[in-house]
């Protein structure tokens, strides 16, 4: 995203995707520390204030959301929880948004339209822009196998066979269960958090509007729609190959038996022939 060179950090909210999860106990206690001005610990978030550089709002599935943070400072809070983090990505998803005042809360594009400057506020849209960066996280790895994926049936199509081992196959088709297990088995990017059962209508209605704004719902069923093509696919894949096999079997007793028959009649030509 290209950024206006005039708009400052206090402007600027990040939104990174870095692991699968954080470590609970480690994260408290790493921030549990006099620097800064408030440090809450909620059931999947750990809020953070302080006095120098803005907030950061830090989410146990591995996402983080920073408002008004430099990015010095950024890249040093980064560096902490990666080592407190639990399969770190080997390349983390990044959002960048411009925070401006307005008369009512939104988010266009890139762009989120803040009423006022409420800590209520911010944790309740961290939520959808956490959830979203994770979600993208997942449509990486699709986007990175649907090539892999399109190659195999053109192969079969005009080869009558394919170039992937059965192993290769089972793989793939392991990574896509994997994907779909991680999304559909982690109820914030399908369900409302069950932070908000407790919190003000107002706070639930902008989570909403900004998760409505980013479509968050429409993706997962899109994401979940091309893995059940994907995953059709590769079990196509996977019965042409064990069919492969079935035929290699099939042969192997063909001339086993064969070989058998061979002997046999070996067997009994012999004896005529020494009388």
């Amino acid at each position: 995203m290209k950024l206006d060179p005039t708009v400052t950090s206090a402007s600027i909210c990040h939104a990174v995707c870095l692991a699968d999860s954080f470590r609970q106990e480690p994260l408290r206690k790493h921030f549990k520390t006099k620097q800064f001005k408030q440090s809450v610990f909620k059931a999947d978030h750990l809020y953070l204030k302080h006095p120098g550089w803005g907030e950061a709002i830090i989410y146990l599935y591995g996402c983080a959301v920073f408002w008004g943070v430099e990015r010095k400072e950024i890249n040093q809070l980064i560096r902490t929880l990666k080592t407190i983090s639990v399969d770190p990505y080997l390349e983390q998803v990044d959002e960048v948004y411009n925070i401006a005042k307005g008369e009512e809360t939104a988010i266009i594009e890139s762009d989120i339209i803040l009423e006022g400057d409420d800590i209520e506020a911010k944790v309740a849209i961290s939520y959808a822009l956490a959830q979203a960066v994770k979600l993208k996280h997942y449509e990486d790895i699709l986007t990175d196998t649907m090539p892999d994926l399109l190659t195999l049936p053109s192969d079969l199509a005009k080869n009558g066979r394919i170039r992937i081992s059965k192993k290769n196959a089972l793989k793939k088709t392991g990574e896509i269960f994997l994907v779909r297990a991680q999304i559909n088995l982690h109820s914030d990017l399908l369900d409302t958090p069950e932070y908000f059962w407790e919190r003000s209508e107002r706070e639930e209605q902008m989570y909403h509007l900004v998760t409505h704004e980013m479509e968050l719902g429409k993706r997962v069923r899109k994401l979940n729609h091309r893995l059940d093509i994907m995953q059709s696919t590769y079990d196509l894949l996977r019965t042409h190959i064990e069919h492969q096999d079935s035929l290699l079997l099939e042969r192997t007793i063909t001339i086993l038996i064969a070989l058998e028959i061979v002997f046999t009649i070996i067997q009994y030509v012999r004896p005529i022939h020494t009388l």
